[in-house]
């Protein structure tokens, strides 16, 4: 299977919404499950302040198999860092895709001046966890008992990671 990086088109929004619905039905929390229409992603489409990227296979039809939204404030106090949200495909999952395009993001994100990123992640995400490590990220903190998980009665810490690029 081939895929490329590349920046968010209008074009993948299709494609995207698919793997968004796909995240609603297995119920991940992630910041793009929170989307309620296809609508709402044209503000991720050429957007200086959420630059999204994408990995799509290069199939005649490209279809969106990961995705990693960079969100920056663009004052000039803080453009120099984002907050990282991924996700990938249930059937592309354990491929490092979403490894090799974070890599290639952070590589972007230099570019437009951007030092430092940030990720989130819930203390309950061990495939996450182990992504944010292999990338490189720093643990930074902890906001303990962020929330309940009710299925399981035990509360789920946030651990803030961080890397200097």
């Amino acid at each position: 299977m081939n895929y490329l990086f590349r920046k968010l088109t209008k074009n993948d929004l299709d494609s995207l919404w698919e793997l968004i619905s796909l995240l609603k039905k297995e119920n991940c929390d992630v910041s793009f499950t929170e989307l309620e229409s296809k609508d709402e992603l044209l503000k991720y489409v050429d957007n200086p302040s959420d630059l999204t990227y994408v990995a799509v296979t290069t199939d005649d039809i490209p279809i969106v198999i990961s995705v990693v939204k960079a969100r920056r404030d663009l004052s000039p106090e803080k453009r120099h860092a984002a907050f990282l949200s991924a996700a990938t495909h249930p059937d592309y999952r354990g491929r490092s895709i979403v490894v090799n395009l974070t890599n290639y993001v952070l590589e972007e994100l230099k570019k437009v001046g951007t030092n430092v990123a940030r990720i989130y992640v819930y203390s309950d995400n061990q495939a996450s966890l182990n992504v944010v490590k292999k990338l490189g990220f720093v643990q930074a903190g902890i906001i303990y008992r962020h929330h309940l998980d009710v299925k399981t009665n035990t509360y789920v810490d946030d651990i803030i990671f961080h890397k200097v690029l």
